[in-house]
């Protein structure tokens, strides 16, 4: 005898109680034969992000789509049980498809080793330096130390180990609240990898519903004047490798690149035109295409502008990229360019596009700047721009009461 077809919906808050977050889970109905089952999502949702009328996520498109899979899963099971099981499918037989996925989603490796193994690979590559490397893997062994455990299973990465790790370092350790957040970040960057490698459920991921904390920070940025003297600073026989870092810095300022970007330029990204030198290249980060006008930037009356000029100094002949060295010796040289050219501040490679933007949006339309920056939307420029008081200053005698 034919099974009857399951009918499926998704239903949200059906105890109609919420957490102590305020959320609630959103859950597949399925329904057959005057008999109900329901599945959780891993999706958890605040009754205003919820459509009623619509039974889905609020301008959500990718959490929805997670949801239609889930119920496609649901429904390919049921639709080949016969085929399989020799039988007619009821709904009790979904423990078949639990039972199935469990041992699937059993690696043969922790969530601590793929960590480790994963931070081993970026750094042999060049991805992260020396520094970053030891920082990972104590994060890595600090999430093992939580549990008390010598390794993290990837069933133990839930929602309430997160939250207590993130109490813990909070409370217990007396961490400041960024401290805590860049450990989150790495734990959330080699656990989306995991995802990626099939290794992790993207629905299980706490971090869907955890948010970590953190403060807004005033970064330095230089101002026009002590740009000029990098630009200006004369190297003595014992420093002057560091010219070629000092280079690989004002390359940023001027182009607004970011350091994985200015590390992978070649000379086949270099188009010759009419008017001058035009850079094209595919962004690491976005995967957009970028077009600078490289002619256009930096300006130098009479003559190249100052990005062309660093361009024709280090072009080559083969096929080897410009300015090709590891971010954390292009970080730990600029720190030292800045302090012999006399400046205390704080400085870091990314500071060049800090302080690239925020000079440009004083002689460029703000929208205009967020497109030469590869930024999605404005605020996230705005996020960048440090207004100086010396800008306000020039700016208010500049208007025309």
């Amino acid at each position: 005898m034919a099974s009857v077809k399951v009918v499926y919906k998704t239903v949200f808050n059906r105890r109609n109680q919420v957490d102590s977050t305020g959320k609630a889970h959103v859950l597949i109905e399925a329904y057959q034969s005057r008999e109900r089952r329901y599945f959780k999502t891993g999706i958890r949702l605040l009754p205003n992000e919820w459509d009623t009328k619509r039974s889905e996520v609020k301008k959500q498109p990718q959490i929805n789509r997670l949801i239609r899979d889930k119920m496609a899963e649901l429904e390919n099971f049921e639709l080949n049980f016969s085929a399989v099981y020799n039988r007619p499918f009821r709904l009790k037989d979904f423990d078949l498809l639990a039972a199935a996925e469990k041992a699937k989603l059993q690696p043969s490796v922790t969530f601590t080793s793929f960590a480790l193994e994963q931070i081993d690979r970026d750094h042999a590559a060049g991805t992260i330096g020396k520094v970053t490397y030891g920082r990972y893997k104590r994060v890595i062994g600090l999430l093992a130390d939580c549990l008390k455990k010598p390794a993290v299973d990837f069933s133990d990465i839930t929602y309430t180990l997160i939250d207590d790790f993130n109490a813990h370092f909070l409370a217990v350790e007396n961490k400041k609240i960024n401290t805590v957040y860049k450990h989150h970040q790495v734990i959330q960057q080699y656990l989306t990898r995991a995802i990626k490698k099939g290794l992790f459920k993207v629905m299980d991921n706490p971090y869907n519903d955890f948010r970590p904390e953190k403060e807004p920070v005033e970064k330095e940025i230089l101002l026009p004047a002590e740009i000029e003297k990098i630009e200006q600073f004369v190297f003595t026989e014992q420093h002057e490798h560091l010219g070629f870092y000092r280079d690989a810095f004002l390359l940023a300022y001027y182009t607004l690149l970011r350091i994985g970007d200015v590390t992978r330029i070649r000379m086949s990204n270099i188009v010759e035109t009419e008017h001058g030198l035009v850079l094209q290249l595919k962004a690491q980060k976005t995967q957009k295409l970028v077009r600078l006008p490289l002619h256009q930037l930096h300006p130098i009356q009479n003559g190249l502008s100052k990005p062309e000029r660093l361009i024709k100094q280090y072009a080559r002949t083969d096929k080897r990229p410009l300015f090709a060295r590891s971010h954390a010796r292009l970080n730990e040289y600029v720190k030292e360019v800045v302090r012999l050219a006399g400046i205390s501040k704080h400085v870091t490679f990314h500071t060049s596009r800090h302080s690239g933007i925020t000079f440009l949006t004083t002689k460029l339309p703000t929208p205009i700047v967020q497109q030469l920056a590869q930024h999605s939307n404005i605020a996230t420029t705005m996020g960048y721009v440090h207004i100086s008081g010396q800008h306000i200053t020039d700016s208010l005698d500049g208007v025309k009461w």
